[in-house]
């Protein structure tokens, strides 16, 4: 037989989830975490799935393969995948109306890469970069209107050189720089003055 289950079995999993492959769209699926991976999934309902702090147990045991969600209508939550209890591969979110939420990259449970999230109406609303589970590069968020919320960056998981946050009507909330652990700049906190003191 050419076909083997796992070839079947996911087309079939997500179009009875109401996810058309063209929606699922797996080029965003490396192929280390594919392999890594078995095509097994498990509703994340199921009273056999347990969680041991941050490990995912299927019945007792540390779990590898996929956890879906569903909405109460049937469509599809979320995916996550699991090797060996710990988060790997991309996780997927999704919000009610079928737009995309998130995707996430895990790596042995820990976050890595590009990360991103939607607002419901389609338009970003954060995207950064984390390496070892830690914040580096680019964080940048955006408002419902897609207006920029906050680009800031980071090194080692602590902010580094330019920070800059704005209001939703676009005027600058904040604009600062951190160089060797000290900020320079407009920092957007209000100033307490003690009337007492002379």
């Amino acid at each position: 037989m050419k076909y083997g289950y796992k070839t079947v079995w996911v087309p079939v999993l997500f179009l009875t989830l109401g996810i058309t492959l063209s929606q699922l769209n797996l080029s965003w699926l490396s192929a280390k975490h594919a392999a890594a991976i078995p095509a097994r999934y498990i509703n994340g309902t199921n009273p056999a799935l347990s969680f041991r702090q941050d490990t995912l147990l299927f019945k007792g045991q540390r779990y590898t393969g996929y956890v879906f969600t569903l909405f109460a209508n049937n469509d599809t939550a979320a995916i996550l995948g699991y090797t060996n209890g710990l988060q790997e591969g991309i996780s997927r979110l999704w919000y009610p109306n079928k737009q995309k939420r998130e995707e996430r990259l895990y790596i042995a449970g820990k976050k890595e890469g590009i990360h991103k999230g939607w607002w419901p109406n389609g338009k970003l609303q954060f995207m950064f970069e984390v390496s070892h589970d830690e914040n580096t590069g680019y964080f940048k968020t955006w408002h419902p209107d897609g207006k920029p919320e906050r680009i800031f960056h980071y090194q080692n998981g602590k902010e580094q050189g330019s920070q800059k946050m704005w209001w939703p009507d676009g005027r600058i909330r904040a604009n600062y720089v951190i160089k060797d652990g000290e900020k320079f700049g407009m920092l957007g906190q209000k100033i307490c003055i003690n009337k007492d003191v002379n």
